[in-house]
Parts: structure tokens; sequence; C-alpha cells
């Protein structure tokens, strides 16, 4: 990103929403697949620009990757080139936006990374020295286990000096922000269906697409794909890589332990307002093994690197299956032609609200965003 798509980027971003969308255009319509926190979020954004929406999902809404993530919040160093960090910082502060439309459920306790071996420290600092580099970029510091401490008393940071500690992070409870958009989508006129899977597109040009689900043929002039891992069969493409799967683990409520999000050398954990600790793996999911395996192996990190912590208390042992797109960027924007788009990304959660936000306004005023620039599906074929 040059100098002068940053300045145009800012200043379009100093704009007040109600200058953004001063204007309204004719009454038009959507159909999005895929009711995931990136699909919700831009069904409700939408819907709120007085579009008329069917959020369609083939079973309940945020039961695939949205409900399976770690739900973390972040622009943090491995998010690069600049354009797609900047992307992540400003999707930061869409999500403070949309958190007081709705009454989200998110802490911003910041995050808290480490590593054991000297080497991998060092790493981690270059990281952090190269985000540092970029023009503009969310607060990080290199902190001592000390000042984690403080941050995380319960934490066992084993003598680290080399924490990266990332203040403006945040971490979401994804079905419930799913919930609010979906209630706010059906308030502001919207349909919800489900199950309702996407079958084929039937027919599709500039003017309108029509595909046919399982309950029925739904024709519009914009049918938006947020369908994850499906994307490459509802097209026929090849934008992603082989799904990877992600073990999550999601407690039952239990006394207060963790305050920031915490990303540790073999797990990675917060907790949520009402108790839910969720904690991830750093690895990729051994999928041969059962749950009862992903919890014996989880609950013996997470002992280690939480003192006092009991057992832990599974509400749920999920896999998720993350789509990534083949260069790690997110895909956002029309299809070949003007009715169909698409926006599918693996850091769905960091990015659903500005996604929301910026689709909804290429959608309703019919203008290219230069933020999306990176990012269009286009740059596969």
């Amino acid at each position: 990103m040059n100098r002068r798509d940053f300045l145009k980027i800012l200043g379009l971003f100093a704009l007040s929403p109600k200058k953004i969308y001063a204007q309204k255009n004719k009454s038009k319509e959507a159909v999005i697949v895929g009711a995931g926190i990136i699909g919700s979020s831009i069904a409700y954004e939408l819907s709120k620009r007085g579009v008329k929406v069917t959020l369609i999902d083939k079973n309940v809404p945020g039961s695939a990757c949205s409900g399976s993530s770690f739900s973390w919040i972040n622009a943090t160093y491995p998010k690069k080139p600049y354009s797609y960090n900047l992307f992540s910082q400003l999707g930061i502060n869409a999500f403070h936006i949309i958190q007081r439309e709705l009454s989200l459920d998110i802490k911003w306790n910041g995050s808290l990374e480490w590593s054991l071996s000297i080497e991998d420290q060092e790493k981690l600092i270059e990281s952090v020295n190269e985000l540092q580099s970029y023009p503009k970029y969310t607060p990080t510091s290199v902190i001592g286990y000390k000042k984690a401490k403080k941050l995380d008393p319960y934490v066992d940071f084993k003598g680290n000096e080399n924490i990266i500690f990332s203040k403006a992070d945040g971490a979401i409870d994804p079905k419930d922000a799913i919930s609010k958009m979906i209630n706010a989508i059906k308030k502001n006129g919207g349909s919800v269906l489900y199950p309702c899977e996407f079958e084929k597109i039937i027919e599709s040009n500039d003017s309108f697409s029509k595909i046919k689900t399982s309950m029925g043929i739904l024709k519009s002039e914009n049918v938006i794909f947020c369908n994850g891992i499906d994307i490459d069969k509802s097209f026929n493409v090849n934008f992603l890589k082989k799904p990877r799967p992600g073990v999550i683990i999601k407690t039952k409520p239990q006394k207060s332990l963790i305050n920031s999000v915490v990303y540790g050398p073999k797990i990675h954990a917060h907790q949520q307002t009402n108790g839910q600790i969720i904690i991830g793996e750093q690895i990729t999911a051994p999928i041969k093994e059962n749950s009862r395996d992903h919890l014996k192996r989880i609950n013996r990190h997470f002992k280690n690197m939480v003192k006092g912590a009991s057992d832990l208390n599974p509400l749920e042992i999920l896999v998720g299956w993350r789509p990534i797109p083949k260069d790690n960027l997110p895909i956002i924007g029309r299809f070949k032609n003007k009715s169909v788009y698409v926006a599918v990304m693996h850091s769905g959660i960091s990015l659903a609200a500005i996604v929301g936000n910026l689709v909804s306004q290429e959608i309703v005023d019919e203008v290219d965003s230069l933020l999306l620039k990176d990012f269009r599906p286009s740059r596969f074929f």
C-alpha cells in the first residue's frame, strides 16, 4: 500500500458514519450464504442500510468455524503485509463501534504471548520490531514476567523476560455476537433461514443470480457467499488450502483465572465475562484422536500454565475447520460478475466488523473500497 492510498484511507475513516452513509440509494436486496460471524455481520450492516436481507445457513447460525474458533480479536505481528495489518487494526476499531450498538460480550484486556526457547523469543522480538516499523500499528511492547504477572497473576510465565503485550486485543463470544446480529437483522425486516443449504447456482449475470437451496429457489441482485470451507465447492475453484482442524475446549463457568488472552508455548486461552474458559492449541488437531484424548492433553498443558487450576470441566470439545486462503489473505469482492460477491477468510473473528461495514458500503453505494483492493478474488483467476 503506497502513502497516497494510506492517506486516502485515513481520510475516509476520519469521516463520521453519518457522512459516509448520508445518501441511500434505491431499495436493494441481498442473499447471504453462510451465517457465521462474517455472513451475519454483512447481513446486519446491510439491513441497517435498508437492504432487504435473506441470510441462510445449512445448519444453525454460528455452528461451523465461527462457533468453534478461539475468538481472538487482534492486529498482531503475524498479520502482514501492512495492508492486511492495517485492515485488522481498523477491524478492532469497528468492533468497538458495533459493541456499543449491540452490547456485544467483548473483553478488551489485551494479549500476552511468550516462548520458552531463546531462539523463539528472538524471533518474537524481531516480529515486533517489524510491526513497529509500520506507519500505524496497535500498541505493542515487550515486557518481563513481573509486569505480566500484574496483568495475569495466576499465569506461570516461567521467569520469561520477553513477553509480547498487545494492549488493544480483545476476545469475543462469537455465538452471542451472531445471535444479537440476527435479532437486529430480523428487527430491521430481514429473514434468517436455517437449515437451508446452498446447492448450486442456476443462473448468474451482472443483473441477478438465482440459486437453488434445500428450501427452494432464491433470486437476488446480490448473492454474497460467506460459507467458509465450502467456497471452493460452491464455485468449482481452488481458493483455499486444505482445511486445517483446530481443537477448542469451552469449559463450564468457573472462578476468574485469566484476564488477558494468553498465548503460551503449548496452548492459548482466555476467559469470558461469564467465567467460561476458551482454550486452543498451537498444533493442528490430530483428527484421529477422540475428544477424551484432546481433553487429556490440553488439560495437562493448562494446569502447567495456570497456577491453581483444577482439571478442566468441559462444556464442549470442538474441532473447527478453518478456511485458509492459499496466500493467507482474505478473499473479499465480486466474483466474475456484479451479482455474486465472496467474503471468506481465516481471520473472520478479527475482521467481521470491518468486513460487514465495507461490504455493505460496496453493495449499497456501488463503490470500490481502497481497503479491499489487495484482497479481491480476481487475484486467483
